[in-house]
């Protein structure tokens, strides 16, 4: 075959490829290949098509053949970290790409598609160092500063997220997905008429978008205009049947404002729509065991596992309702076959380590307590199931987990600057964030008992009040961090920074006969309860210690002579409480009249 010969054909395998016929395209590398076996073009088209065909292993040698040919080929380079990226291999991607772009700097694309891999792997500080080295070469490509504005979202750098949206738009006024995204980062820092009308010039672009519905309603929602948004959720679901956030958000508003006759309708349209789906079975059967509907989750889990089979998580849920109707035996039967049907998801180790501590099981709770940590290490709900197998072993790891002198502190935090007393700034702290309270009852998967939650993260709130509270806590965060020795092992001391981020921050309200009940943060690194108000039934010198915070009592009700408070604090208006977010703690019910007022948060090191 001559060498015009080989051409016409590569050209005939590159149009075949790019009109999507996958067949005649590799028909035309093999035959190139049977005459020329290294012919770097014929094997990095195959690479490509094998790639599109989901044909991984196959194209990721015809890669490796190819770069053994041309090893600095920048395109073959970067095409070959995209197959890597989508196989989830983001670090041998990340290497492909930094090969690309040090053969060819001025490589925006692959500057991009590793920043985007960084973001897909969490590492959103090497994403935006990447991403400003791709905008230095091209600067208003808004694609780049448009994913610039979600690494610093996600690093919660509101500011800088919102200034990197705003270029993205000077660059493209109509780019769908940065005017999304702005309006976010808007809503977030609640600025909520702002991002209402970024969101609507995006509505005007595409109607159609799910998510785009879903971030509108969360906006008409904080502006307190509800069948707006009760109205926009819906739409969002009628877009997406199984969007499962919002069908959880639109049923938390249900529940919240009283409207329990609507309450977890919207999963069984989207099941009508998506039968199939048991993610979608899963979260409606998690709606109805929160709110108490336990023969109706039985029935539904009945019905899903015989719609769609042994699914690993219906079969999960299956033996939590088993659990919870004390069916002991049968329950980690199911448990067991779930584990078998997907090993590898965390939550069913959690859920099976959880009842098998109940049932005395302590040391094979610890096997599978050992998986999740190889899953998810910094789960904070490992560390405190854990603790308490060790705690009834008589281990002693567990004093070494959970010290509780050295680990709950206390401090009262300094008068923040333009007031004359700290009283003074608690007053105002006080009408601000009672004002935020606009619901009537608890949120379901929350902990408290007897009271509300406000929404959303307080300390983005651009209100004087709530940010100079946030500054006078960072200073007792960093005071409570620098008296924590390091231990490379320790859970808590492992992480030892004083560059931290609030993972949450939140109010609750407490009314008369209100409480937490006990639990752990298990996104967490450091947590926190800082008291605004207290009412004066908290006192020293109460035997019942009602309003108290207490540490060391588990969230699983394992009944006397297993149970045990290690510590109990006694809250004080501008007092704040740290302890590590795997403690156990919970509160004593009060029956003062008065609210309790607090704002509590979480923080993980950065």
């Amino acid at each position: 075959m001559t060498h015009q010969q080989m051409q016409q054909l590569l050209q005939r395998g590159g149009s075949a490829f790019q009109q999507g016929n996958l067949v005649q395209a590799e028909q035309c590398c093999h035959a190139m290949l049977a005459q020329q076996p290294k012919e770097p073009n014929a094997l990095h088209l195959l690479a490509l098509v094998l790639k599109k065909q989901n044909r991984f292993d196959e194209s990721v040698n015809s890669f490796r053949q190819t770069l053994s040919v041309q090893p600095n080929n920048a395109d073959v380079l970067n095409n070959y970290g995209n197959l890597l990226r989508e196989m989830g291999r983001y670090s041998d991607a990340i290497i492909e790409y930094k090969k690309a772009t040090k053969s060819r700097p001025e490589f925006t694309e692959c500057w991009f598609n590793m920043a985007l891999t960084e973001q897909a792997a969490g590492d959103h500080a090497a994403a935006i160092d990447t991403l400003k080295k791709a905008i230095k070469v091209k600067p208003n490509d808004p694609r780049f500063t448009n994913a610039l504005g979600i690494s610093f979202k996600a690093s919660d750098l509101l500011k800088e997220a919102e200034q990197a949206y705003a270029s993205a738009l000077n660059a493209d006024p109509n780019h769908y997905r940065a005017l999304h995204n702005m309006g976010v980062v808007l809503r977030m820092q609640d600025k909520q008429e702002q991002a209402l009308s970024y969101f609507m010039k995006a509505l005007s672009i595409d109607p159609q978008v799910a998510e785009l519905r879903y971030n509108f309603a969360n906006t008409l929602y904080e502006l307190g205009r509800f069948d707006e948004a009760d109205e926009e959720y819906r739409k969002a679901i009628a877009l997406k049947p199984d969007y499962l956030e919002a069908h959880e958000t639109l049923n938390q508003f249900y529940w919240e404002h009283g409207k329990r006759d609507l309450f977890s309708k919207s999963y069984l349209v989207g099941i009508k729509n998506v039968p199939q789906s048991a993610e979608l079975r899963e979260a409606y059967v998690k709606s109805l065991e929160l709110s108490g509907a336990k023969e109706e989750a039985e029935r539904a889990i009945d019905k899903a596992l015989k719609d769609i089979g042994l699914h690993a998580g219906l079969l999960r849920y299956k033996a939590r309702i088993l659990a919870e109707n004390g069916d002991v035996e049968s329950s980690l039967k199911y448990f067991e076959r779930a584990v078998e049907a997907d090993p590898n998801q965390q939550p069913i180790r959690m859920d099976l380590s959880r009842l098998l501590i109940q049932a005395g099981y302590y040391e094979t709770a610890l096997q599978h307590l050992d998986a999740a940590e190889k899953m998810q290490p910094y789960d904070q709900e490992m560390w405190a199931y854990r603790g308490l197998c060790w705690r009834l072993l008589n281990d002693k790891r567990e004093s070494w987990l959970n010290d509780y002198e050295s680990f709950v502190q206390t401090y009262q935090i300094e008068t923040p600057q333009g007031y004359q007393k700290l009283d003074d700034f608690l007053a105002e702290l006080r009408q601000v964030v009672s004002d935020m309270h606009v619901t009537e009852v608890r949120p379901l998967e929350q902990t408290l008992r007897g009271g509300t939650q406000t929404h959303g993260r307080l300390f983005f709130r651009p209100i004087p009040v709530v940010q100079k509270l946030k500054e006078q806590l960072e200073k007792c965060i960093l005071s409570y961090i620098n008296t924590l020795p390091y231990d490379p092992s320790h859970p808590l001391l492992s992480r030892k920074s004083t560059n931290f981020r609030f993972a949450g921050s939140w109010s609750v309200k407490l009314k008369k006969n209100g409480f937490h009940v006990n639990h752990v943060h298990p996104a967490g690194w450091i947590s926190s309860a800082f008291y605004v108000d207290v009412p004066q039934s908290v006192c020293q010198d109460d035997p019942g210690k009602e309003g108290w915070i207490k540490f060391g009592e588990s969230g699983l009700s394992l009944g006397e002579g297993r149970e045990k408070i290690f510590k109990i604090v006694k809250p004080e208006s501008g007092t704040l409480a740290l302890f590590p977010s795997y403690m156990w703690h919970g509160t004593v019910p009060f029956t003062d009249d008065a609210i309790r007022l607090t704002t509590p948060f979480d923080i993980v090191p950065i």
